[in-house]
């Protein structure tokens, strides 16, 4: 309300109000609560009426949320009182204020001036808390990120080796001699122009036009007559989608007689039309590339459910995933031609038309792996070309940002290349370098993490340091933070301690001053400090050497001598690693010292030395190596001889358990089993069986008869004889001969 109110209207006002009052009923705004979090939901507020009591206190249950670490809330209920205007307002016009209006309570007047006939009542629904698995709500777990990302690679390789095998495709001899007609021979001559030695740039000038012309020609030539059959084709799927597919495609798997037919025909989809266009360069004796842009699953969207991806079909297919490079030799460049979705033809200086803008695109056409296969099966990553923000924001999307995933793709990128490597890739990767620097800083604090080339003072590591004397590149602009330097990369130092620079082979120089000091934990637990020291501070290790012809070598405390670089190995001994070196030495009888290599880290339990071998004068190595080769022969045939007493003492158990068998079977007879046994009374008592060919078959018995024969009951199975005791003369003999040869074995292997 306006201040300059005249003290006339300001009692009118007041006068009406109390009327209203009186009259029990009130049009009065609501009490105005502090506001204390914006998310709050309003209370319910419920006015009782007004009794004929003529004392009614005014209760307000009021409560405040207090947040913590712990996301818990506490109710506390206060109970207060509303002073009323006759005793709260000042007599006197001059002292109103605009506020009185607003009826917000005093604490401080309240609790002296209670208000009766009025009761009011505010609640608030109070909503359990509960423990989410994950703080952040619709985020996956671990596991699905890991299945993410092996899909994600599992899909690349797909992609990849599906471009590959297309590649093969457009290199058919039949399909190249019939696509070779479509082409005049006016424009064969535009394609390879002869070079201009005055101007090169009019030899380039003639190559474009005719590339222009071919792609008009083709044009005519191939018509988009179909969609593609999944509806997204080779464009990138959200993880619902791919969930959903699991793997399945409807369509229909297109051989390499169907695509050359519908590459001939000039019927087909985009893809199919972009890859025709390829051998038709091809065919005019054109080094024409394939360029294909990978779409897998987004391994960086960590949402575990996303919305459906309503991209419109038109929207989708305006930047391609095929397309066509073509190698100027008077430019040494690479031209790009899309002769479906764009229909243009640029050299890439900066930007490029083939990387996809707006949202819609993006979404199903994120460009990060583009890949080139040319017509002597080679297999290049160029994403580089195609792409501004590549060290930004483009590497953080590839599976290359980790060393395990760059070592992964590489292996696949050297599968695929099939060929020898060629001028043309060391200008490529030249220009590479320079669309490196040309790219800029980046203008957002998300990009400078990790980049390659920049970073801020902040991210530096406990153990680096800025060049002294350095100057900034430029400075990131921050809302809250104002403008924060940016350094170069190469302006860093990387800093380690004494003990750190030893393991390297190299000691501190006399006098060299420490430029960053850190606290760090030692042996017993206890912080200290730790003097960090950069490259400039240290020289190479140069360990004495051994006496002659003794040979003796200078050991450390524990009697070792430490080998982690070969330079710390002494100029005139050798390193002679192998586990019985130290017998060998032994065996000499010569100097000799432990080498630790290496150092052995265990969970819960202190570093341990690890001595791989020796270290002797040179002019002991050959008999130390001789020596080792006789040992290591010693071993080799001491446990040949192991083996080989083992091998006959197994065959002396089994010879033993054989006679001790047929002593038994000699003494006491044969023994069947019960199951046998009832196996064979069964068949006694089974009655004979007609089958045909005129046999009866009882048991396992077969006997020809007449058909006017009755079964004999001769015919049954007789059953077996009581086994005998004794032995023939002829069993006896034989046992007695072997019983001979095994005493005669055993003697010998005695």
């Amino acid at each position: 309300m306006n201040e300059n109110l005249p003290k006339e209207y300001f009692d009118l006002i007041r006068k009406v109000v109390r009327e209203k009052n009186s009259n029990g009923t009130t049009n009065e705004r609501p009490l105005k609560r502090k506001r204390r979090c914006a998310n709050k939901e309003l209370p319910n507020v419920s006015v009782k009426p007004v009794t004929s009591e003529p004392d009614v206190i005014i209760n307000i249950d009021s409560e405040s949320e207090k947040e913590d670490d712990n996301a818990k809330e506490s109710i506390i209920e206060e109970t207060t009182d509303i002073p009323s205007e006759e005793e709260s307002e000042p007599d006197t016009a001059s002292d109103y204020d605009s506020d009185e209006f607003e009826d917000v309570p005093n604490t401080s007047t309240e609790q002296e001036h209670p208000i009766e006939g009025i009761s009011v009542t505010i609640h608030k629904k109070i909503e359990p808390i509960t423990k989410k698995k994950n703080a952040v709500r619709n985020m996956c777990d671990n596991d699905e990120k890991r299945r993410r990302k092996f899909q994600h690679m599992f899909q690349l390789l797909c992609l990849m080796v599906h471009g590959s095998i297309r590649n093969t495709w457009l290199n058919n001899s039949k399909l190249m001699r019939k696509l070779n007609r479509l082409v005049p021979d006016k424009v064969l001559e535009l394609l390879h122009p002869k070079k201009d030695n005055e101007m090169i740039l009019r030899s380039t000038r003639k190559l474009l036009d005719g590339l222009k012309q071919t792609m008009q020609i083709w044009q005519k030539h191939m018509k988009i007559v179909q969609k593609y059959h999944n509806s997204t084709g080779l464009y990138m799927k959200t993880w619902d989608e791919a969930m959903r597919s699991n793997g399945k495609d409807n369509r229909s798997n297109m051989t390499k007689q169907t695509f050359i037919k519908q590459v001939l025909k000039g019927v087909g989809d985009r893809d199919v039309a972009t890859q025709g266009f390829v051998a038709l360069l091809r065919s005019c004796n054109i080094n024409a590339r394939l360029i294909m842009s990978c779409q897998p699953c987004d391994f960086t969207n960590m949402k575990e459910s996303s919305d459906p991806c309503q991209v419109a079909y038109d929207d989708m297919i305006k930047f391609p995933i095929f397309w066509c490079e073509v190698w100027d030799k008077f430019s040494k460049q690479w031209i790009s031609i899309d002769p479906m979705n764009l229909k243009t033809i640029e050299q890439i200086k900066h930007y490029t038309k083939m990387e996809p803008r707006g949202v819609a695109c993006c979404k199903r056409n994120m460009i990060r792996y583009v890949i080139a296969y040319d017509r002597q099966m080679g297999c290049r990553d160029v994403t580089r070309r195609y792409t501004k923000w590549y060290n930004a924001k483009i590497r953080r999307k590839r599976i290359t940002k980790d060393p395990e995933g760059m070592m992964w793709y590489n292996k696949v990128i050297s599968t695929l290349h099939k060929r020898s490597r060629t001028k043309i890739d060391d200008y490529e990767d030249n220009y590479f370098e320079i669309r490196n620097e040309d790219e800029g800083m980046p203008d957002c604090l998300a990009d400078m993490k990790s980049h390659p080339y920049y970073i801020l003072e902040r991210d530096l590591h406990s153990n680096q340091v800025l060049r002294t004397g350095c100057k900034e590149c430029g400075y990131l602009n921050l809302p809250n933070k104002g403008m924060i330097k940016v350094y170069a990369r190469k302006d860093i130092i990387d800093l380690k301690s004494g003990r750190q620079w030893y393991n390297e082979g190299r000691i501190l120089k006399k006098g060299s001053k420490h430029l960053k000091v850190v606290r760090k934990k030692n042996r017993e637990g206890e912080m200290e400090d730790e003097r960090l020291y950069a490259i400039d501070s240290t020289e190479i290790y140069v360990p004495p050497l051994a006496t002659y012809p003794l040979g003796e070598i200078q050991k450390n405390t524990f009697g070792n001598i430490e080998i982690f670089v070969p330079s710390m190995i002494p100029g005139n001994c050798c390193l002679i690693e192998s586990p019985v070196a130290i017998k060998a030495c032994k065996f000499i009888g010569i100097q000799y010292a432990p080498a630790v290599t290496k150092f052995k880290f265990e969970r819960g339990a202190k570093a341990k030395v690890v001595i791989s071998g020796v270290v002797v004068g040179i002019w002991f190595k050959d008999a130390v190596v001789a020596c080792i080769d006789g040992i290591e022969y010693i071993e080799e045939e001491t446990k040949r001889q192991q083996q080989e007493l083992y091998a006959l003492e197994m065959w002396r158990t089994l010879l033993t358990k054989m006679r001790i068998k047929e002593d038994l079977i000699n003494t006491y007879g044969t023994v069947q089993d019960t199951e046998t046994l009832e196996q064979h009374e069964e068949l006694e008592n089974e009655e004979p069986v007609e089958m045909g060919g005129g046999f009866f078959v009882t048991g396992s018995e077969r006997k020809p008869r007449d058909k006017n024969d009755e079964p004999s009951p001769s015919s049954s199975l007789k059953p077996s004889p009581a086994p005998s005791n004794t032995l023939d003369d002829e069993h006896n003999h034989s046992d007695e001969e072997l019983n001979d040869e095994y005493a005669m074995f055993m003697e010998d292997i005695a």
